[in-house]
């Protein structure tokens, strides 16, 4: 998808510039937000299902170098992480691949076993319902892009564009 990044990241940012504003809109851009749990382990594509949670862990959305939200977990390890409008700043890197979202709590903190491991727990984003694959199907990246197209849109229309994290890693 990298050799698409500059041409979505066009089209992303007609839609928001041409998406209706203000009292002509009756409301404004869309929220983007992202959510879901985070392990307490230490590894390589690590099952969050399968992993115990990591409760009260501070975190962080990352951009680039550009801090886009902080949060918390829950006692149940979960999180959802408001990262206000969706404009540009927000859909340029996370359509570049350039999104993450970091774990600033030591592993430490949820399991005195893992005191030893250093790295800090990471997770790659993508928006909701977009493949990341090569898309060599039989439109092959084409259908890829139509959905993601298709998707943004509707969270312009919708009001919340929501984004989702990869599996977490240790690095």
């Amino acid at each position: 998808m990298a050799t698409k990044s500059p041409l979505l990241a066009a089209l992303l940012v007609l839609a928001v510039i041409m998406a209706p504003h203000g009292a002509e809109a009756g409301k404004e851009l869309p929220l983007a937000i992202i959510s879901g749990i985070v392990p307490c382990s230490a590894g390589n594509s690590i099952n969050a299902a399968v992993a115990p949670p990591f409760p009260n862990a501070a975190m962080q959305m990352v951009c680039g170098r550009v801090v886009m939200a902080s949060g918390m977990t829950d006692r149940s390890g979960m999180y959802t992480m408001k990262m206000g409008l969706a404009t540009s700043s927000l859909l340029a890197p996370l359509l570049g691949n350039q999104c993450k979202v970091v774990v600033i709590t030591l592993l430490a903190v949820c399991n005195a076993s893992l005191a030893s491991v250093t790295g800090t727990l990471t997770a790659s984003v993508q928006l909701l319902g977009i493949d990341s694959g090569s898309g060599s199907g039989i439109l092959g990246g084409l259908g890829g892009l139509i959905g993601l197209i298709g998707q943004i849109v509707g969270g312009l229309l919708g009001g919340i564009l929501n984004i989702i994290p990869l599996p977490f890693s240790t690095v």
